[in-house]
């Protein structure tokens, strides 16, 4: 449907079915945008140039839209291992924002500084504080906004599969998956089996994380005291020098957030799951 038209006394692609020609200048049909630019003249001959118009404007910014989330969506897949830590988000945060909270939103938001100068963070509090929601708020806030790849898993699982892989599964690899990322989470420290296996591997992570000068955040049930003081064994003792160079401790002391969670949604279903039948 291109065919050549004269503006003015230079030659121009014009797609009659989309575009109208109404004096001595073309327009979209769709959208009412003039879609000639100006003449201008190039080694000795003049051009006219198409321009892009609101409607192929606004398919462009769909499509990039579109191709973001599509690219969000697979950081994402990659990062957690439960779909749910993927709404974890600062804007839907319950309770009180603390201290913690503070910390890990600056943290998300000056991470090119954390990064540059290796800063991690410890997450330590009791159960059920905050402390993996909170880390999770930081992973999806960088794939968001900075479309970056963050890892969030917890010792339990990495040596599990470690163990389960067999022969087919490159342990090196598998490793490497974790230590070269540019941001990784390390859930729920301590609840791993107490074995020598374990603990080796835990140290080959967190080792591997600190010799290549990428920054780590831990969250943990163990007091900080522990982690900076330990009197364990060896090795305990190299696992938690290294988490106490490569990071800061963040106490989350909160109500237990997921009874705050629940709490906000038993008030918000309340009234819908407690009205009787011969009320709708």
């Amino acid at each position: 449907m291109i065919k050549r038209i004269l503006l003015g006394e230079i030659e121009y692609p014009f797609n009659e079915e989309k575009e109208e020609y109404v004096d001595g200048h073309v327009y979209c049909k769709e959208c009412g945008e003039q879609l000639d630019n100006n003449q201008i003249e190039l080694f000795g001959d003049r051009y006219v140039f198409r321009k892009k118009c609101l409607c192929e404007r606004k398919r462009e910014e769909e499509y990039e839209r579109h191709q973001r989330q599509v690219r969000i969506g697979m950081l994402k897949e990659s990062c957690f291992k439960s779909p749910m830590q993927g709404t974890y988000k600062f804007e839907n945060f319950k309770g009180d924002k603390t201290n913690a909270y503070t910390v890990a939103l600056n943290y998300a938001k000056n991470f090119k500084e954390m990064r540059n100068d290796n800063i991690g963070l410890c997450f330590f509090g009791p159960v059920g504080s905050g402390k993996s929601f909170l880390a999770s708020c930081i992973a999806n806030y960088l794939m968001e906004e900075e479309m970056m790849t963050v890892k969030m898993r917890n010792f339990a699982e990495i040596i599990n599969e470690l163990q389960t892989g067999g022969f087919s599964l490159d342990k090196n690899k598998y490793i490497d998956s974790f230590t070269n990322v540019p941001l990784l989470i390390l859930d729920d420290l301590g609840i791993e089996r107490d074995t020598a296996y374990a603990k080796e591997q835990v140290y080959n992570v967190i080792n591997s994380r600190y010799l290549k000068q990428k920054p780590t955040i831990i969250t943990t049930n163990l007091p900080w005291e522990r982690i900076s003081e330990t009197k364990e064994s060896l090795e305990y003792q190299r696992i938690y020098s290294r988490i106490v160079e490569m990071c800061i401790p963040v106490q989350v002391n909160a109500e237990d957030y997921r009874k705050t969670i629940n709490k906000s949604k038993l008030e918000r279903y309340k009234e819908q799951l407690t009205k009787r039948g011969d009320e709708s």
